[in-house]
């Protein structure tokens, strides 16, 4: 019989050879697929390259164009040395120049203010060109622009600010010239008003009744009732004033009501046990008798009668005839 072990060698080389061809494969791959990695790297690494280099070309070419164009406007006299030097004072002078612009309107307040803070902009943007080695004569052509924009704006305010102000002198003038209007109108009225007070004074003054022909006398009644005069003082019964209202057109026609005011010697109101009380220009009268009459503007003639309570004293009596707060007749008659 054959020993089995003695078969088992020859296996283990068998397998042995196949893991290594296989580790050897993977190697292969491996190295191949580094390769093709690096070469893809590689490529890439050449197109990052030639953009570089692109980019580098367009930044020389972009450079070569803006030198060029410092050189045609230094060259032609679009741009000149002075221009740079006056950038900034030009800015400078312009920028007080709208700190002294005054409106009242909000919204141009606020565009002013704008403006300022556009030339501190400037400013700023100029110093730091003037602090280069190198000057950037399209950088400073195009500030010399905005700086003559930002002037023709303020131009634009300027004028505005003008016709707002002139606007508002001339609404000022309207409004002193109202005031005058106004004020003139106010004394023509006032005047009108002092010559229609007067008017009225006037009126008022001509419509008070006037009489004329007033008479005063002491009667004695006889027991026939007939009356005679006297100037016994012991004697009198009544006291008699007689009279004519005048015509008078611009009076108020209608009842009047007349008082009969009687002074006695010793200078009392004769009153009598029914006095009568009235207006008598301003301050309160006692009348002895009030009588009523219908006046229609014409003469009128009138009589008024005062029955004696007492006996009479000797002396002057003094006779008045008011009407409407007005004396409008006066005499006077003694007894003894």
């Amino acid at each position: 019989m054959e020993n089995k072990p003695a078969q088992t060698p020859q296996n283990n080389g068998s397998s042995g050879k196949k893991k290594s061809s296989t580790k050897d494969a993977i190697y292969i791959i491996v190295i191949l697929l580094a390769l093709g990695a690096c070469g893809y790297l590689g490529y890439e690494m050449g197109q990052v390259k030639k953009q570089l280099e692109d980019c580098g070309n367009v930044t020389d070419q972009l450079q070569s164009d803006k030198d060029e164009l410092n050189e045609i406007l230094k060259n032609t006299g679009i741009i000149a040395e002075a221009d740079n030097q006056e950038l900034k004072q030009n800015l400078m002078s312009m920028l007080q120049e709208y700190d002294n612009l005054e409106s009242s309107n909000v919204e141009m307040n606020d565009s002013i203010a704008a403006q300022k803070a556009k030339i501190q902009q400037l400013l700023t943007e100029v110093e730091d060109l003037q602090n280069q080695k190198k000057k950037d004569w399209g950088k400073i052509y195009k500030l010399k622009k905005e700086t003559e924009t930002l002037r023709e704006i303020m131009k634009g305010y300027i004028h505005t600010i003008d016709s707002l102000n002139t606007l508002n002198i001339n609404l000022q003038n309207t409004i002193v010239e109202k005031d005058q209007h106004i004020e003139k109108i106010n004394k023509d009225l006032t005047n009108v008003k002092g010559q229609n007070d007067q008017l009225e004074q006037t009126v008022a003054a001509g419509s008070i009744l006037q009489t004329v022909n007033i008479s005063a006398l002491a009667i004695k009644v006889k027991n026939s009732g007939a009356q005679k005069e006297t100037s016994r003082a012991n004697k009198a019964d009544q006291f008699k004033a007689c009279f004519t209202v005048m015509e008078n057109k611009i009076a108020k026609s209608g009842t009047k009501t007349l008082y009969m005011r009687i002074v006695t010697p010793d200078a009392k109101e004769l009153a009598g046990v029914n006095p009568v009380y009235f207006n008598m220009g301003g301050k309160e009268g006692t009348a002895c008798i009030a009588r009523q009459i219908n006046y229609q503007n014409q003469n009128t003639d009138v009589c008024i009668y005062y029955e004696l309570e007492e006996e009479a004293m000797e002396g002057t009596y003094s006779v008045e005839i008011y009407c409407e707060g007005h004396q409008i007749g006066k005499t006077s008659f003694a007894l003894k």
